[in-house]
């Protein structure tokens, strides 16, 4: 009887522990206890709208629009470009996290002379840039009202989706002369250019 209770017991825990990789049809039936809407604390809401990401998405980003007499099609608007606002600003965390590292390890102090805060920083403002201009292709994954009227979207990417991002932010920065202008060496340019090149997604 102990063996029984107990092996109950390690196949429950090991079902909660599987909960965390959910795709978009099960992230939105899955009602986790510590996920109420926002505008409606006394309701359970969808794990997304919790930022529990689908596992079939590479990013997301979470949208809101409340009630409003101007009607659905405006509060949908409304909510995926907050959505993709958020999207791209996570986007732009991910690329230059990925930047960061890529310059840390591929170009040394001494080929740099000291100047690599200077690169990272012209490399964030040339990613911002970039990104805000050929983020594409994200769409609506899914919508949910809530109890009092609002509504909640999920605006996502898949893999293939962000990997074609990934390509075009890196093409972008590799052809910006601003950043190339931080460097007098030339072998730091070029082991620069090779660590960007080898972030793109094959």
């Amino acid at each position: 009887m102990k063996k029984i209770i107990l092996i109950s017991a390690i196949t429950l825990a090991l079902a909660g522990c599987a909960t965390t990789n959910k795709t978009v049809e099960e992230t939105q039936n899955v009602r986790i206890v510590t996920c109420n809407f926002p505008d409606s604390p006394a309701a359970t809401a969808p794990a997304w709208i919790c930022d529990v990401l689908p596992s079939d998405l590479a990013a997301g980003g979470v949208g809101y629009s409340k009630k409003s007499a101007a009607g659905m099609s405006i509060m949908r608007k409304i909510a995926i470009n907050n959505a993709r606002v958020q999207l791209a600003s996570q986007f732009e965390v991910d690329v230059n996290s990925m930047f960061k590292q890529a310059v840390e390890s591929s170009v040394t102090s001494s080929t740099l002379a000291g100047s690599n805060e200077d690169v990272l920083e012209t490399m964030e403002n040339v990613t911002k840039s970039v990104v805000s201009r050929t983020l594409a292709n994200s769409k609506l994954i899914v919508s949910q009202a809530t109890p009092t009227g609002g509504l909640y979207v999920l605006v996502g990417m898949d893999q293939a989706t962000y990997d074609a991002n990934l390509n075009k932010v890196i093409d972008g920065v590799t052809q910006d002369s601003k950043l190339w202008g931080q460097f007098n060496n030339e072998k730091a340019a070029t082991d620069l250019s090779n660590a960007l090149q080898s972030l793109k997604a094959m």
